[in-house]
């Protein structure tokens, strides 16, 4: 490893920060799946709160996911138009995880929406996955580097807590599952008979629910506390 340094300070601080799923068990993929995507979301009210006016240049980007990842890509979105992908990986391998220099760097402006998705194949495993910091558990990141540094460092989302328990209760009610709203996500996940009519029923969850935003600064304080 070779470290450079110079005595002169650089125009701007440079900043990393993390796009993608919080890191929860409320998101989770079935088993015995060949290919089920995972979306996460940063919104344009984060970008909003956390960026200067003027912006961030994006100048690298590390695509992460853990053992069942297969696809990874995050979509820039402004006023309603798609502008050109933040990185994309469509062979991604977990034993091969690198930081790409983004040639030229991708400009973000406050408002804009950042849409990460993680495709993953669970094939080979009979239980759910869930999101967690296991390495059996997943991830769907991508952790960008920019500049200048802004207030924000975590814009990452997970489906609403109160839609996931409405999706365990019809579970319960209407095909005789063991969930239940006094366990935690991972327990009634893992209680669930998986067949797949229930994997198409979470894919429109996942799909069409509100979600919980993470919109928070390097001290984990939410922007949206902050600024209000």
């Amino acid at each position: 490893m070779r470290f450079y340094y110079t005595p002169t300070l650089r125009q701007h601080d440079a900043g990393t920060m993390e796009l993608g799923l919080t890191y929860t068990p409320k998101m989770a993929i079935p088993p015995h799946q060949p290919a089920f995507t995972l979306t996460g979301h940063c919104p344009k009210s984060c970008t909003k709160r956390g960026l200067h006016d003027s912006g961030i240049h994006v100048f690298a980007s590390q695509l992460h996911t853990h053992l069942t990842g297969r696809k990874v890509y995050t979509k820039h979105f402004r006023d309603g138009k798609e502008l050109p992908e933040l990185n994309r990986d469509d062979h991604y391998s977990p034993h091969f995880q690198e930081i790409r220099l983004l040639s030229p760097s991708v400009h973000v402006l406050p408002g804009d929406e950042l849409t990460t998705y993680c495709e993953y194949k669970t094939t080979d495993r009979k239980r759910p996955t869930m999101g967690g910091l296991a390495i059996t558990d997943e991830m769907c990141v991508n952790y960008v580097h920019y500049y200048p540094k802004s207030a924000l460092e975590v814009c990452k989302s997970s489906i609403s807590t109160k839609a996931l328990y409405r999706f365990f209760f019809l579970l319960y009610r209407y095909y005789g599952d063991r969930t239940s709203a006094d366990l935690k996500p991972r327990d009634n996940y893992n209680a669930i008979y998986w067949t797949e009519s229930k994997t198409q029923l979470l894919r429109k969850l996942y799909d069409v629910s509100p979600i919980d935003m993470k919109c928070e600064d390097s001290s984990g304080i939410s922007l949206n506390k902050k600024n209000t």
